[in-house]
């Protein structure tokens, strides 16, 4: 997807910069745990993955059956490469103006089932809805100008967006010694988040700070 992404990034640059040419980097981590935590990181070497009850978002992974091993991209941090500061000190945006959500993460398994484009916002959620839908939009967008990017995306089972902030719904208490699958049993279902553009293109969106997988 790198390739097609940084064509679209050309496309769509300031025409006083040259095209960018420089072979992105895209920044992954893939995790088989349980129970984890996300974060938006600030720094490209801090891992996304923590332990539960310490980030922002919580991916309940599976069922005692099942378990995915999940890769997230860095996606914030691919457009945020696309700059450099000059000799004035000015900062030169290469992906200027174009959305970019925190992450994308997908299954590595054959089934491919869940594809998800998820963006994590500080603040409450009353606040960031608006902004945050926007982003993802424009990112399902960008995947649809790109015909392999479209077709990966459109090769899994199910494709998500989740909005996660201050005033989601997040986990119901329970007790740990009662067990995954009670856990897993009594969580919460996300908020949807109707937009028939995101839909249109086979995504659901969704307000949670809790992902079952």
């Amino acid at each position: 997807m790198k390739t097609e992404w940084l064509a679209i990034v050309n496309r769509k640059r300031n025409r006083a910069y040259p095209e960018w040419t420089s072979d992105p980097v895209v920044l992954i981590e893939d995790t088989f745990e349980k129970i984890f935590d996300i974060v938006d990181t600030k720094n490209a070497g801090d891992p996304i993955v923590r332990p539960e009850n310490t980030g922002t978002a919580t991916y309940y992974n599976g069922d005692e059956t099942n378990q995915y091993n999940i890769r997230f991209i860095k996606n914030e941090e691919f457009f945020n490469q696309f700059q450099i500061i000059d000799e004035n000190g000015t900062i030169r945006d290469w992906a200027k103006g174009m959305s970019r959500p925190d992450y994308i993460a997908y299954d590595l398994s054959d089934e491919k089932v869940y594809f998800i484009i998820h963006e994590l916002s500080e603040g409450s959620i009353q606040n960031k809805k608006a902004k945050a839908m926007k982003q993802l939009l424009n990112m399902v967008r960008m995947i649809y100008e790109a015909p392999r990017s479209r077709q990966y995306c459109e090769s899994f089972q199910k494709c998500l967006c989740y909005v996660s902030a201050n005033g989601c719904v997040t986990e119901t208490p329970f007790n740990m010694a009662d067990g995954f699958m009670e856990a897993y049993k009594n969580l919460p279902e996300p908020l949807p988040l109707n937009n028939k553009a995101i839909e249109n293109r086979g995504f659901k969106a969704y307000q949670s700070n809790v992902v079952k997988l």
